[in-house]
């Protein structure tokens, strides 16, 4: 094979990774909505416009002590500060900060991209995307949709473990997963495609199409 062959399987193979990781494909679909959307734009997030939601991403992965100030007070004002300083940013520019993460991040790092930003911009992007006035649900590949159902799995634990009764989902030609243990509640069965379940999952369950019975 000659070395012009091994460049374009080489190339392939890097355009296949680009194209197989869903947590970056995501970053820059987000992106690209934010940017159509305006700065001013709400979100489904309660209180935050486009502008916010953009600063809090951009801060989680630059500036993680301040990020620790969502959930720890003694960071507060460390988090303030740095959501002052983004607010004075053109927001072409912040939402280019968004686009291009660092290299340092833990989320550069093989693996541990897909399990730390896929469900994060999966939900923001939809955040943005249905808090617009007329909306309607996005069509995912095949195997992005298999990538969403695997990260739809992990955020049915945390909601499981909070419930009175087990909690089961089900995403038809994809499969059926069921956590929680008994309790004084009733069983509940949430259907849906993978995407919707993750919503619903995470707190968006006013704008997520499934069936809860």
């Amino acid at each position: 094979m000659g070395q012009a062959s091994r460049g374009v399987q080489a190339g392939n193979g890097r355009l296949r990774i680009m194209r197989d990781n869903l947590a970056r494909a995501e970053r820059l679909r987000l992106v690209d909505t934010a940017r159509r959307a305006g700065d001013d734009a709400p979100t489904l997030c309660e209180g935050w416009t486009v502008r916010d939601l953009a600063t809090h991403l951009v801060i989680r992965e630059r500036h993680p002590r301040a990020a620790a100030g969502i959930f720890m007070p003694k960071f507060s004002d460390r988090l303030q500060a740095k959501e002052d300083e983004y607010a004075e940013m053109p927001f072409s520019r912040l939402l280019g900060l968004v686009a291009a993460p660092p290299k340092w991040t833990p989320g550069a790092l093989p693996g541990v991209e897909t399990l730390m930003n896929t469900t994060e911009f999966l939900v923001h992007h939809e955040d943005i995307r249905r808090a617009a006035i007329e909306w309607i649900p996005r069509q995912l590949s095949q195997a992005e949709t298999a990538t969403v159902w695997a990260q739809t799995k992990v955020a049915l634990l945390p909601y499981a473990a909070k419930a009175k009764a087990p909690v089961t989902i089900e995403a038809p030609g994809f499969g059926i997963r069921t956590a929680g243990k008994k309790g004084s509640g009733e069983a509940a069965t949430i259907t849906g495609a993978p995407l919707e379940l993750l919503l619903y999952l995470m707190g968006r369950e006013d704008h997520a199409l499934v069936d809860v019975r």
